[in-house]
């Protein structure tokens, strides 16, 4: 299976399809918030009420093996901070409404997603 890099539409920040899907399986297959990861693609591109709603959703309402990491969240950040409406209320809404940086946490930039070859960490 080829790994999504950052750069490509269809990557989403570090998770896989088969991760979302496997979640929707253990829901029995009811959509629920925050089990959508969306791609860049649609975090650039759609209308930002929409960006809004499953951003959020993911970002505050995603199950545990759904949820962000700091440097997952930031990379979302970065693309809605390039999208040409950027300094609408609305994506300005979703960048405050963003979960704050944990603090001092471990492996806390490590992807929580399958698209990294190996993730490293531990006790040490």
């Amino acid at each position: 299976m080829d790994k999504l890099q950052p750069d490509d539409d269809e990557y989403r920040f570090g998770f896989t399809k088969q991760q979302i899907l496997e979640e929707l399986l253990d829901h029995r297959g009811l959509i629920r918030d925050g089990c959508y990861v969306p791609t860049r693609h649609e975090v650039a591109s759609w209308p930002a009420e929409r960006v809004y709603w499953h951003v959020i959703g993911w970002f505050w309402e995603s199950p545990s093996s759904l949820i962000p990491n700091d440097a997952q969240i930031e990379e979302c950040l970065a693309v809605l901070r390039a999208r040409p409406d950027a300094d609408s209320e609305i994506i300005q809404k979703i960048i405050a409404e963003a979960p704050p940086p944990a603090e001092g946490g471990e492996g806390e930039d490590e992807p929580r997603g399958g698209d990294s070859d190996e993730i490293e960490g531990g006790s040490g």
